[in-house]
């Protein structure tokens, strides 16, 4: 029996992540104070929406289904933040259908984190596998979230969250910045860098030559937990 990895392009709901109540209150009181807006955790939602209840009104999911992984925030600066949520059925021990995304920011008073913005999925659910299944699965949101223009918009990054290629290039870019005064000076600091140059280069092309070295079992997968793949058994392969 083949085992594979399967990832979900991005899920989103034809009305879009909705900003809640609460989060037009916070809202409000950060462009008082001028406080910046910072985006704590996620949590799937696996509920239907009580009748006569919008979107809007909740202050948390409708049934908690499990933590979801905040892994980027993109803010374009026009008043909007894209922040990329992640789920796996990693740890999932009953398939579920998320229903929705639940998105919180902290309270700058110090309470509880505040339920600021919910993408709701009842129309068009995403099925989450269980753990057991052959089939393992990772899906992503995008929620994109309004925050005006507060002083500055942040988010507490998930350590579980998998890295995405786009941040590795431009934490690494950033790591390796340098101020170039003239041509020379650019030959000079390129050589005395070019150690990290082609390191960055390995670590992006997932080229590591001489670098770490090591053996695994393609037949039984002992010890491996593939993230994106599809395994061939019999001929002991693994295709990205």
């Amino acid at each position: 029996m083949a085992i594979d990895t399967e990832i979900t392009s991005t899920v989103q709901s034809e009305e879009g992540a909705v900003l809640t109540d609460d989060g037009y209150a916070l809202l409000g009181r950060l462009l008082a104070s001028a406080g910046g807006l910072n985006y704590t955790k996620a949590e799937l939602d696996k509920g239907q929406l009580p009748s006569g209840t919008a979107p809007e009104q909740l202050h948390g999911p409708c049934e908690y289904a499990g933590d979801a992984y905040i892994a980027a925030i993109e803010n374009s600066g026009n008043g909007e933040a894209t922040v990329i949520i992640q789920a796996t059925s990693i740890g999932v021990e009953t398939g579920f259908y998320i229903t929705g995304v639940s998105l919180y920011a902290a309270d700058p008073s110090g309470g509880d984190d505040i339920h600021y913005a919910y993408l709701p999925l009842q129309s068009k659910p995403e099925w989450m596998r269980p753990a057991g299944s052959p089939v393992n699965k990772m899906v992503t949101f995008n929620l994109v979230t309004i925050v005006s223009s507060v002083a500055s918009v942040t988010a507490t990054i998930d350590p579980s969250a998998l890295a995405r290629k786009v941040d590795l290039i431009k934490y690494a870019l950033i790591g390796h910045a340098h101020s170039i005064s003239d041509v020379t000076g650019l030959r000079t600091e390129l050589d005395d860098q070019q150690a990290s140059i082609d390191l960055l280069n390995d670590l992006v092309s997932g080229d590591m030559p001489g670098g770490i070295n090591s053996t695994a079992n393609l037949a039984t997968l002992a010890g491996i937990t593939i993230r994106d793949g599809l395994w061939n058994q019999n001929a002991r392969t693994i295709t990205a």
